[in-house]
């Protein structure tokens, strides 16, 4: 007789088949299924993959027809400046030049205003110093101001320039052409060949032709660009101008008969400061006027 364990056995292998035969049937037709389902993407792929459909731009960038567009002002751009921090404007004064025997070397100018900024200047005994503003610099001199191109210095009182060029550099750039009135207009019509009648001779006489230069300011006096003549103003007080035969506003025209068309600040200067007499013709509300100054006791 088969024992139990054999007895056993052949029921499981009896089971063991058809379980097995399911299992089987169960994997073909997932299998199929994978495969059919494959196929089916390769065959007609219009379904699962998406077409495209075109969408309007976001309303605020649509234009200004959209309410919501984005409003901007192009002008500012124009009439601010982002990077201006509200600094104090710098005004360059139109102060005469100093004929004091000083030299400026050097400079350096703040935009803070005020104190701010220090220059190099050069006194008579050739020795060149720092100052800042507020340092006397001689006796009775200090500095005032501190510019880009010049320094302003206060001498007993009044204000003169000292330019970073030297003497005579800046005069064109202070010169306030707004000054030339309408008897410049007199003296170039007097510069024409039609010689005009010989004006009186007013005779004056001074102790030194320094005294003379100390107490006026030249300044050139342009028409269309071209120098016709150097307007003489008095530094302080017009007694000296005066008492040499000016008076203040004249305008220079000749010395010794010599047009000052073609000399510079420098020349007018080193011909008076030469000379023991000369003769000045000037241009005197729109008439010319001779001087014959003298120089000595």
């Amino acid at each position: 007789m088969p024992s139990a364990a054999e007895t056993a056995l052949e029921r499981l292998v009896s089971i063991e088949r058809p379980v097995r035969w399911v299992v089987e049937c169960a994997l073909v037709i997932a299998l199929a299924l994978l495969v059919a389902r494959i196929g089916w993407l390769i065959a007609s792929p219009s379904d699962v993959v998406a077409t495209y459909t075109q969408r309007p731009l976001p309303a605020p960038m649509r234009g200004a027809s959209s309410s919501l567009a984005i409003a901007t002002d192009r002008t500012l751009l124009v009439r601010d400046n982002p990077f201006q921090q509200g600094e104090a404007e710098i005004i360059v004064q139109d102060v005469p030049e100093t004929n004091l025997n000083l030299s400026l070397d050097g400079l350096r100018m703040s935009t803070e205003g005020g104190e701010a900024g220090n220059a190099i200047i050069r006194t008579p005994n050739g020795i060149g110093k720092n100052y800042s503003v507020g340092d006397e610099i001689m006796a009775g001199v200090t500095l005032e101001r501190i510019l880009s191109d010049r320094v302003i210095i206060n001498r007993d009182g009044a204000d003169e320039t000292l330019m970073l060029g030297g003497r005579g550099a800046g005069l064109s750039v202070i010169t306030d052409d707004s000054r030339i009135s309408t008897e410049l207009d007199s003296s170039s019509q007097a510069a024409t060949p039609a010689e005009p009648p010989r004006p009186d001779v007013i005779d004056a006489q001074i102790e030194a032709p320094e005294l003379l230069l100390s107490s006026v300011n030249a300044g050139p006096v342009r028409v269309n660009g071209q120098i016709t003549g150097y307007r003489l103003d008095p530094l302080g007080s017009a007694d000296i101008m005066r008492q040499a035969g000016l008076v203040p506003g004249d305008v220079l025209l000749q010395i010794n008969g010599a047009s000052v068309m073609q000399l510079d600040t420098s020349d007018v200067i080193d011909r008076i400061s030469s000379a023991e007499s000369v003769e000045l013709t000037v241009n005197r509300n729109g008439s010319e006027q001779t001087i014959r100054l003298r120089f000595g006791e």
